[in-house]
Order: structure tokens, then C-alpha cells, then sequence
């Protein structure tokens, strides 16, 4: 044994548990087998603290081979319990490496032995541990047959042929006599989320025993037979067997929920059952169990009593299961609509706002309790829901109720003024004459300017509204001359370009950022190059330089390039940003910007030429690596190890050697086993990750 090995064995003799568990952590930097010998004493440990350090230290010990020989045989120790199960969770934490010997083992070792090494596949999600897991199923042992069964209900984390063979397996397995196989068997079935035959599961229903877990297993199917037998279970005299069959019926209803087949047949099924409507309402106002209660209440919906909806309204106040309750709500179709406005009077906005939004999607159009409902709503103070008004006139909206939304469109909340500017292009749309009545009304230099810009907006502008809009761009509000911008961008032409140039100049960023925006739309580039070369607001810049390439590929490449080098990173980004969007010339000028002395250009430049990776680029980002900021060097790593190609790969293993930071060795690490390495090149291992610590500045 080395002076290393033996400095490391002697802290693994000390009294001072935590000095032993540092002492596990120096094992990785051991070379040779002392590691794995090493490895083993300390998952042997009197202390569990100890014993969970080597586990976790496990995949990083080298070699790799003889560190898993070392683990699986431990699997066969008799004396040290503590070293038997700390092995199980090491080679579990070491992986896919760890399968090959783990089922080999299972052919020779003990009974004992045997179902620690169904542990083991149990807990690597590979197709070779499902394959064999489910020969385990025919094992000497019960223990391990069972222990086999409730490994195979994780094997949907290995993908769906895995899925696929654990769920034929445990269906098979059902044919035992053996009641704790069983058992196991269709609780395995319910955590894959099998979609088994009715049949399946039917001969166990009545089992005193097992009829929980046949029920739970039950989920899947959408057959009429099942959805039967599941709501008469939810009228059930035990609450265990009551509570799964509700969940199990509410995934069969949530599964097949625009099949009316299932729909009517679980209706029925529950209101032939007299005591499971009470059952449902009790668990519906339970205590902690989450998906108890979101399946009662989506059930609840299914069974349409007016007599609930305040019941339901009040879960949609409840992060939890406010989706299952909105679902409810929508299950009695347009009838729920007046008790639920009824039910809204009481309610905090946050939730008045989502009844709003519900009764909308309802179909209630045409009712007029929900536009009654609608108009009131646009007088109240809580924005959500004036907004929520605003979007379900959007879609019930008359003629007269132009009037209404129309104000709202220059409301000084966002959420409001863009539902209101939506209801005024549907209403507007569907009552065009209306709404240019409205507009004959409108002053451009009066109050209600905004307005009449968004209806011209909404219905269509034409050249005979110019006059209108150039007037309305002069007005002192900030929102109207917004409007006015929006309306002119739909027109086009040079009298309307130069306008809304001149709103370049404007005080307010919003109504400039609006200028920008329209004459991108217009495809004027000039201005904008000269906003570009004077602004030096980045906001201004990134915003003129976006228009810029809509308007002319040319123009925002010769505004961009300069600035590439600007002083301000945020305005180099924002050049940056634009470059990447103007296709194969761009990669030159991003090579520029890796120069820069901000780092958060650089890595902006790099991820714009990540984009399209050719040889050029993967050795330029290849000279990267070699960055003084380790920011830079680990997003390198990252881009390169996501492209996974031959030449990617080894500029990674070539840096890994030389690499100092243990972060940025982590991300080569990781970034080298993105992909399966080619042939020739060794798999790294990365080293021990440090507890986070603050991060320098290089």
C-alpha cells in the first residue's frame, strides 16, 4: 500500500467520526486498488455518516472495475449489516457500470444476496436491469420474488420498452398463488401507470386483501366494466379502500375526458351510489392529502350538483388543487354558469378574476347573466379582474359595449390595457359600423385619443384616418401617441414612415420603442441607423438594432459591426444579438466579439456561434478553453460537449488535463459524457465536486 493509501487508512482509524469521513473524500486521489480496499472499510464504518460519504464517493474511485467487484462482493457480507446495505447504495450511486456485475452476482450469491442485488437493479434505471428483474420473478427465494416485483414499478425511468417488459412480467407474475407476490405485483403495476385490460385486475377486486391494490392499479384502463366497479368502490364502507378508488377514477375520467362514453358512464356510475356523493365531499374538504381531495373535487364536477359549485369556487383559491377544481367547474358545461357568478360575489378578486375567465371559455357567449357579469366587472378596482372582463367581452361582447372597453385600452396597467385593446379589435371586428361611429366621436387632441387610435387599430386603418393619427401623435398623453404609432405601422408609405420617425425623438422610451418597432414594420432602415450610431441607451439600441434586421439584413449588419467593441456591454451584446441573427456572414464579426474585455459579450458571442458549429468555429471556441474567466471556459465546455461531435470531444479531453478550476472540470466532465465518447478515447471521471463556495473573479 502507497504512503497516500496508508496516510488515508490511518484517518480511517481515527475515533472522530468526522475525521474519518474527510478521510473518505481523499480516497478518490488515490491511484490503483488501495481505493477500492479502501472504499470498502469505510462503507463498513460504526458511523452512518461515514458510511453515506463513501457511498456518495463511490462512482468517482478508480479503476472502475475493481472498485465495483470490491462493492458487489461486500453484497455478500453476513457480519456488517451497515457495510452490506452502504454497498447496495454505492453501486446504485455508481450507475450503469454497476449492472453487468450486479447480475452476474444474482446467479450465484446466497438468497440474501440475491435480493440486495435486486436492490441494487431496482435502482438504476437501465434496460438490463429490468430484463433482469423480471427473470427474478421465477427466483428460489419469495423474498427476492418480491423484492423483484417492487423493483420493476421504477422501471418506466429506464423509457418505454423497459415499461413495456416490467408490465407483461408483473401481469404474469399475477398468476401465483403466492399473496405477498401478488401484492407486490399490482402496487408495481399502479406506480407504472399500466394500461392493462380490465381483466387484469377484476378476479382481485373483491379480495378482502387485495382489492386496495387491484384498484389502484385500475388507473390506467378506461373500460366501462372498470369505471363501474371503481365508483361503486368509491361508496365503499373503508375510507383506504374509498380514497383509491376515487383516485383511480379520477385518472380514468382525466384520461378519457373528451370521450363522452366515459364521461356519462362514471356519472351514472356515481349517482347510482347514493352515499358517494357524501363520500366525495367529505374528502373533499379533507385535511393534507392532496390528491384525494383533487380527485373528489374533479368527481365532484363530473356529478354537476349545483348544491357544490361554492364548494369547488372556494378550492380554486388553492394552488394545490385549483386545476382539478377549474376542471370541475368546466364539466357541468354552460348550467354552471349562474350559481358560479353567484358563488363569485364573495370571493377575492384573484379568484372572482378566474370565474370570470371560466364562465368565457364556458361557450357563455350568448347568455346574458355572463356579459351582465362581464360589464360589471370593468367597474371594479382589482385590475385581474377588470383585465378578466375585458377578455370575456373580447369574446361576448355587443355593439354598445365598445364604449366600455374602449377607455380601458389606455388603463395604466399592462394586463388591462392589452385585454381591453384585444376586445376592441374583436368587438370592432364583428360590429365595424359601431365602431366607426365611435371614432366620429373622438377628438385626436382630446381625452379619448388613445381610444380612437386602438379602434382604428382594431377595425383597420385607411389613408383618410392619416390626418387623424398625425394628430393624435402630437397629444400630451404618452399612451395615445403609443396608439397612434401601432394604427400608422398597419398603413405604410413614406408620408407615414416620416411621421412616425419623428416620434424617434419622443421623451418617453415606450413611445420611442414603439417608433422602433413600427419602422421596422415599414422597413424604413435609415432612421434607425442613425438612432443606432447617436443612442446610448441599450434598451434604444438593442430594440432600433432587432428592427434594424427586419427591416434591412445590410443596413443593421454595417450599424451592429462597430459596435461590437463598444465600452458598454450591454449596447456590444445587443450588436452581438443582432450579428447572430443575419446568417453565414455573421461568424467573422462573433469572432470579434470574443476579444472583448466583458466576459458577458463573450459568452453571448459564444453561444450565437454554438449555433452553427463548423470546423472554423469549434476551433475558435476550442481557443476559448483556455480563457482567463472560468465562466468563460465552462460555458465552452457546456456548448462543446451539447455538439458531442469526434473533434468537440477531444478539445475537451485535451483541457481536461490541464484544467485547475474544479468547476470547470466538473463541466468538462459532464460535457465529455454528453455523448457516447468515440472509440479510442478514454471516459473521464470527473473529481470531487467541492461544497459550493463564492466564486472569484479571474
Amino acid at each position: 500500500m502507497s504512503d497516500a493509501a496508508n496516510a488515508v487508512k490511518w484517518l480511517l482509524q481515527q475515533e472522530e467520526p468526522e475525521a474519518r469521513r474527510v478521510a473518505v473524500q481523499q480516497i478518490v486521489k488515490l491511484q490503483g486498488r488501495d481505493g477500492a480496499e479502501l472504499l470498502v472499510r469505510a462503507l463498513g464504518d460504526d458511523d452512518w455518516r461515514v458510511r453515506k460519504e463513501a457511498a456518495r464517493m463511490s462512482p468517482s474511485i478508480e479503476p472502475r472495475d475493481v472498485m465495483v467487484s470490491s462493492l458487489v462482493a461486500a453484497l455478500d457480507e453476513h457480519v456488517n449489516i451497515g457495510l452490506r446495505n452502504a454497498a447496495v447504495e454505492a453501486l446504485v450511486a455508481v450507475g450503469a457500470d454497476a449492472v453487468p456485475a450486479t447480475i452476474d452476482a444474482l446467479s450465484r450469491l446466497d438468497a440474501d444476496g440475491r435480493k440486495l442485488c435486486v436492490e441494487v437493479l431496482g435502482g438504476v434505471a437501465e434496460l438490463r436491469s429490468v430484463r433482469a428483474l423480471a427473470h427474478a420473478l421465477d427466483d428460489d427465494d419469495a423474498n427476492v420474488r418480491v423484492a423483484a416485483a417492487e423493483a420493476l414499478g421504477n422501471a418506466a425511468s429506464a423509457g418505454e420498452e423497459a415499461r413495456a417488459l416490467a408490465t407483461s412480467a408483473l401481469a404474469d407474475a399475477l398468476a401465483t398463488s403466492e399473496m405477498f407476490l401478488k401484492l407486490a405485483a399490482l402496487d408495481a403495476l399502479a406506480r407504472l401507470d399500466a394500461k392493462l385490460p380490465w381483466t387484469v385486475f377484476a378476479p382481485y377486486a373483491e379480495d378482502p386483501v387485495l382489492r386496495r391494490y387491484a384498484i389502484a392499479a385500475a388507473a390506467g384502463s378506461r373500460e366501462l366494466a372498470a369505471i363501474r366497479a371503481l365508483a361503486k368502490a368509491v361508496a365503499d364502507g373503508s375510507p383506504t379502500i374509498a380514497r383509491e378508488a376515487a383516485i383511480s377514477l379520477a385518472e380514468c375520467v382525466l384520461s378519457g375526458v373528451r370521450e363522452a362514453s366515459v364521461l356519462d358512464e362514471a356519472r351514472t356510475q356515481l349517482r347510482a351510489h347514493r352515499t358517494a356523493r357524501e363520500r366525495l365531499r367529505i374528502m373533499a374538504r379533507g385535511g393534507d392529502d392532496v390528491r384525494e381531495r383533487a380527485a373528489a373535487l374533479l368527481l365532484i364536477g363530473l356529478l354537476a350538483d349545483p348544491l357544490d359549485v361554492e364548494l369547488l369556487v372556494e378550492a380554486l383559491a388553492e394552488s394545490e388543487v385549483s386545476a382539478r377544481a377549474e376542471l370541475a367547474l368546466m364539466l357541468f358545461g354552460e348550467s354552471v354558469v349562474e350559481p358560479l357568478l353567484a358563488a363569485a360575489k364573495g370571493s377575492p378578486p384573484p379568484v372572482r378574476a378566474e370565474i370570470l375567465g371560466l364562465v368565457a371559455s364556458l361557450g357563455a357567449d350568448r347568455a346574458k347573466a355572463a356579459r351582465d357579469a362581464f360589464r360589471n366587472a370593468l367597474c371594479e378596482d382589482a385590475p385581474e379582474v377588470v383585465a378578466a372582463a375585458a377578455r370575456g367581452l373580447s369574446v361576448a361582447g355587443e355593439a354598445a359595449d365598445l364604449a366600455r372597453v374602449a377607455p380601458l385600452v389606455a388603463h395604466a396597467d399592462p394586463r388591462v390595457a392589452t385585454a381591453a385593446s384585444t376586445a376592441v379589435a374583436h368587438i370592432a371586428e364583428r360590429h365595424a359600423a359601431d365602431a366607426r361611429a365611435l371614432l366620429a366621436k373622438i377628438d385626436p387632441t382630446g381625452p379619448d385619443a388613445a381610444v380612437g387610435c386602438a379602434v382604428l387599430r382594431a377595425s383597420g386603418a385607411s389613408p383618410r384616418d392619416v390626418a387623424f393619427l398625425e394628430r393624435a401623435l402630437a397629444h400630451a398623453d404618452p399612451r395615445a401617441r403609443r396608439a397612434a404609432i401601432d394604427a400608422l405601422a398597419q398603413l405604410g408609405g413614406d408620408a407615414v414612415a416620416d411621421a412616425v420617425s419623428f416620434a424617434l425623438a419622443d421623451e418617453e422610451r415606450d413611445v420611442q420603442l414603439s417608433a422602433i418597432r413600427a419602422l421596422g414594420h415599414l422597413r424604413r432602415g435609415a432612421p434607425l441607423v442613425d438612432l443606432v450610431t447617436a443612442a446610448r441607451d441599450p434598451a434604444l439600441v438593442t430594440a432600433a438594432l432587432r428592427a434594424l434586421g427586419d427591416a434591412d439584413g445590410d443596413l443593421a449588419f454595417g450599424a451592429a459591426h462597430p459596435l461590437l467593441e463598444h465600452a458598454d456591454a450591454a449596447i456590444a451584446c445587443a450588436a452581438v444579438e443582432a450579428i447572430g441573427r443575419l446568417g453565414p456572414r455573421r461568424k467573422d464579426a462573433l469572432f470579434e466579439a470574443l476579444e472583448h474585455p466583458d466576459i458577458e459579450v463573450v459568452k453571448m458571442a459564444l453561444s450565437e456561434i454554438a449555433l452553427d458549429l463548423d470546423a472554423r468555429a469549434l476551433a475558435r471556441l476550442g481557443l476559448c478553453l483556455d480563457h482567463p474567466s472560468w465562466e468563460v471556459r465552462r460555458l465552452t465546455a457546456e456548448l462543446l460537449g451539447s455538439d458531442g461531435s469526434a473533434p468537440a470531444q477531444a478539445l475537451l479531453k485535451a483541457r481536461y488535463e490541464r484544467e485547475k478550476d474544479p468547476v470547470v472540470r466538473e463541466a468538462i466532465a459532464e460535457a465529455v459524457s454528453v455523448r457516447p465518447p468515440p472509440d479510442g478515447f478514454p471516459t473521464l471521471t470527473a473529481p470531487p465536486v467541492p461544497e459550493p463556495r463564492g466564486r472569484r473573479g479571474d
